[in-house]
């Protein structure tokens, strides 16, 4: 009773979250997510959730993928969306 549990959720340390294993699993879920998804349109979407913070590489990347599902995929695991 004095002592609860912690919230299950991402460590504080890099290594557990900047990993190659943590990051390959991140892009796989956000390729599932942006496949459900349906029609968005993720280059018009990223300055509108991020105005003003919207790095140059990350639109670049953005504008550079193939379909809107991988322009999704790639928004939700820029460094902007990772951000707490």
């Amino acid at each position: 009773m004095w002592k609860p549990g912690q919230p299950v959720g991402y460590d504080d340390i890099a290594a557990a979250w900047a990993g190659p294993d943590a990051i390959l699993r991140r892009v796989e879920a956000a390729e599932r997510f942006a496949a459900r998804a349906g029609p968005v349109d993720a280059r018009a979407l990223a300055p509108a959730l991020y105005p003003g913070a919207l790095s140059a590489a990350t639109a670049q990347g953005l504008a550079r993928a193939e379909s809107p599902a991988q322009a999704l995929a790639l928004l939700l695991v820029a460094p902007e969306s990772l951000r707490r």
